[in-house]
């Protein structure tokens, strides 16, 4: 929520109080304010009046101008295609300097000399989405009858300071500038100067009707209004809207969009003679109607849709957007203007299904005030009688079917203290009371208080102890300690993960922490066997589609990180994360624990020597070797090549399998070369391991081995075997036969091409021999070689090369 401080002045006295002042207050308060900025940095401009417009002799696109500034006619180049003789201009002066530090000096453009600037909104600091539609191209023309000379920032209403709110969800009550009104008036205890049209007498129109036939809609207004002129709406409401970040389109809408602002509840203006009779009806969509929105995109309506119609179409989506049919433009001479409190769930869920989240559809969502509805409306026709000279009776339409219930809180001053562990006296709590303007009685001790239907985040009496303290200060609360026997310690699950991060980042690999929200689109993305038979987890009310599903794996996040870095030229990319995964498990949501890994890039580079190592499958492994090492599990890991089952995303024959006592619990491999062009990423390698077993599994103590004082002696080994035969089978296999003598067995070279037979391939591998108590003799090594070789040959046909 964006707060103009000239906007709030008109409600509130605040002299004397600086804009950081005044956001230090509020943020004490409860609601944060993000920054404190001005609209426009613009300096040392005026309202200029071309006076004359001649073709540049040397450009077709520039414009020599002779302008008024006031104190001078000078002359200016500007290359605006919509500028024109006798407009009224914004003009930067020489000297000038503008947003972004642009500086306005005396030059010659093309031979022609130009002294100073006539300024579009854009280069006064305004986004383009927030800019008239007419001026989005080119300079911004102001009303003919602006003031020659004068500032025309101040003019424009752009003199001001924004404050950047962020409410909590709760906070529905300050998405108006009169609910901020009265949140500052409680912090600083000032009165509230209150718009007019809070309470007006009317009487009901005979001749327009309104119909309610569905439960969503438990109150409506129309007003018919006659005469409108459409035009251009004047400076100060344009930069009203601008202010709080809405485009100004013409008077009629823009006072709806002003009074939604300024009270929080959102109006709809229809063009009267648009509609088909004399009567609104507010009903649930019927099955495959359709309607045309003020987007001019045809909309499939559903029964769950609640919409406005003028008996025989559908003419708005109620809460969401207005119907093309029924649209203001510059024909548009009566309107019907709506006021009405919709069901702020059917909104909700229409607008999400159709994407159409509006300043509107946010304010119903979050639930409007039912007793500012009519005063809304009073409002906007006050408005519309100044600005476009309309006609208006005191005649209205209305249907309510609103529970008049009175919400009333009893509480007790001896509870307050409790909560708060502080001594407050009835005094203290009844001076909060009324500055917060909620009317209350006092008896014996115990308040009851009547809570305002402009606030619907108290419901309970915890909420209203939560309004007393934030009012009479946080800083007042005593400063103590909780009280407490607990021993801090880790547990062991948290020990491990800590190990785990310590390995990996060891191993030059940084932590990552992604969204555990998906979209449903990517729930197959990255999948394998540990994925592929998992339900999703829908959220019942998910803030967006795009985060509408909890994840069932961690790859596809750590993907869209590396995306996101290579597409900024950061190529060397190496992550991890620990997170969880979810799913459905016969209809319950579970989670597990997680750990994966993204590769991709140089590991090492020697400039000098023009070498560089990249990362591939192998390095990849050995990181994740390393972990299971670290944690004593190396010997209960082992892999297997990925069959056919595995995901599309991953590469066929550069995957395998992670797997724990022969048990699959992840996958490591190469992402598909067509997935990596769809993410536009370069060669990467990822991994994906369930940590359940493995957190469960005790770790090993950290036992002291001495260091042998013999010699260690070296046998290399090259056997040629079948193709199929891993190098892990074989590594155990050695180590199976090799005894307490046989230390480490380590691989070195993996060959299959000339002089070995097809299907075969050569390894070769290096054992290391060491005794601790004496020193191996070659007899005593060859024995062990010996033993070695022959179980080879017997258990999987190996040939010794020599």
């Amino acid at each position: 929520m964006l707060l103009p401080l000239k906007w709030l002045k008109s409600y509130v006295d605040i002299s004397g109080i600086s804009a950081n002042d005044l956001a230090k207050k509020i943020t004490l308060s409860g609601i944060e304010v993000e920054r404190v900025y001005p609209m426009s940095k613009a300096t040392n401009c005026v309202i200029g009046h071309v006076l004359e417009k001649t073709k540049h002799p040397q450009a077709d696109k520039l414009s020599v101008c002779q302008v008024d500034l006031g104190s001078e006619v000078t002359q200016i180049v500007c290359g605006a295609q919509n500028v024109d003789k006798g407009q009224k201009v914004v003009v930067s002066k020489v000297g000038a300097t503008l947003p972004g530090g642009v500086k306005i000096k005396k030059a010659k453009l093309r031979g022609e000399e130009s002294n100073g600037m006539i300024c579009s909104l854009k280069e006064l600091g305004i986004e383009n989405k927030f800019i008239p539609q007419e001026f989005q191209n080119g300079i911004t023309v102001l009303d003919e009858k602006a003031p020659v000379g004068v500032d025309a920032i101040e003019y424009l209403g752009f003199n001001d300071t924004i404050l950047e709110l962020s409410l909590t969800p709760n906070r529905s009550d300050c998405l108006s500038m009169l609910g901020i009104a009265y949140e500052v008036s409680a912090i600083i205890d000032k009165d509230i100067n209150k718009p007019y049209g809070e309470k007006i007498a009317y009487s009901i129109n005979p001749n327009f009707k309104v119909k309610i036939n569905s439960d969503d809609c438990p109150l409506y207004y129309a007003k018919t209004i006659k005469n409108v002129k459409i035009k251009r709406s004047p400076e100060w409401l344009q930069s009203a809207l601008i202010s709080c970040g809405i485009r100004p389109i013409n008077n009629v809408v823009d006072v709806t969009n002003y009074v939604m602002l300024e009270l929080g509840q959102p109006l709809h203006a229809f063009d009267f003679k648009k509609l088909n009779s004399d009567e609104i009806i507010v009903r649930n969509a019927f099955k495959n109607e359709t309607i045309v929105t003020l987007d001019n995109i045809k909309r499939e309506l559903l029964p769950t849709d609640l919409v406005i119609t003028d008996g025989k179409k559908p003419i708005a989506i109620a809460g969401v957007m207005g119907g093309q049919n029924t649209e203001i433009d510059e024909n548009t001479c009566d309107v019907v203007l709506e006021s009405a409190v919709f069901n702020p769930l059917t909104v909700r869920k229409t607008y999400t299904r159709l994407g159409l989240r509006s300043e509107s559809s946010i304010r119903f969502e979050k639930k409007v005030d039912p007793e500012r509805t009519i005063y809304a409306l009073n409002r906007a026709c006050q408005l519309l009688v100044e600005l476009v000279d309309a006609e208006i009776d005191d005649k209205l339409s209305v249907e309510n079917n609103i529970n008049d219930k009175i919400n009333s809180i009893e509480i007790k001053l001896e509870k307050i203290n409790r909560v708060l562990g502080i001594t407050l006296s009835d005094e203290d709590v009844s001076l909060v009371f009324r500055k917060l303007k909620f009317d209350y009685k006092l008896s014996k001790g115990t308040f009851v208080v009547i809570i305002p239907s402009r606030r619907p985040d108290i419901m309970i009496a915890e909420d209203l102890i939560e309004e007393i303290i934030r009012i009479y200060g946080y800083d007042k609360l005593n400063k103590t300690l909780p009280q407490t026997n607990t021993v801090a310690s880790l547990s062991e699950n948290q020990l491990k993960i800590r190990k785990i991060k310590s390995v990996l980042l060891a191993q030059g690999l940084n932590e990552v922490m992604t969204y555990s929200l998906t979209n449903p689109k990517y729930f197959n993305r990255f999948s394998h066997h540990e994925v592929n038979s998992l339900l999703p987890v829908k959220l019942s009310m998910p803030i967006s589609e795009e985060r509408s599903f909890m994840r069932p794996g961690l790859i596809h996040s750590l993907v869209e990180v590396m995306s996101y870095n290579n597409a900024r030229k950061n190529n060397n990319v190496f992550l991890f994360e620990l997170g969880k995964r979810y799913y459905l498990n016969q209809g319950e949501p579970c989670e597990n624990m997680v750990l994966a890994g993204a590769c991709s890039g140089v590991i090492v580079e020697n400039k000098w020597q023009k070498k560089k190592e990249v990362c591939d499958f192998y390095y990849v492994k050995a990181i994740i070797e390393q972990v299971f090492e670290k944690m004593s599990l190396d010997k209960q890991i082992s892999f297997a090549q990925a069959d056919k089952s595995v995901g599309a995303d991953f590469h066929p024959s550069r995957s395998a399998y992670i797997l724990y006592k022969n048990k699959e619990i992840g996958i490591i491999g190469q992402i598909h070369p067509n997935s990596q062009r769809e993410y536009d990423i370069n060669e990467t390698y990822v991994f994906e391991i369930i940590l359940d077993q493995v957190l469960d599994a005790k770790l090993e103590e950290n036992k002291f081995k001495a260091i042998s004082k013999y010699p260690t002696v070296t046998r290399d080994i090259a056997i040629v075997v079948d193709k199929d035969i891993t190098v892990s089978t074989l590594s155990q296999a050695i180590a199976s036969k090799g005894g307490r003598n046989l230390k480490s067995v380590q691989v070195f070279d993996v060959y299959n091409g000339k002089n070995v037979d097809k299907g075969k391939k050569s390894i070769a591998f290096s054992l290391m021999f060491e005794n601790v108590e004496r020193t191996l003799t070659d007899n005593d090594v060859n024995k062990i070689y010996d033993k070695v070789v022959k179980h080879l040959e017997d258990s999987f046909n190996a040939i010794l090369r020599k």
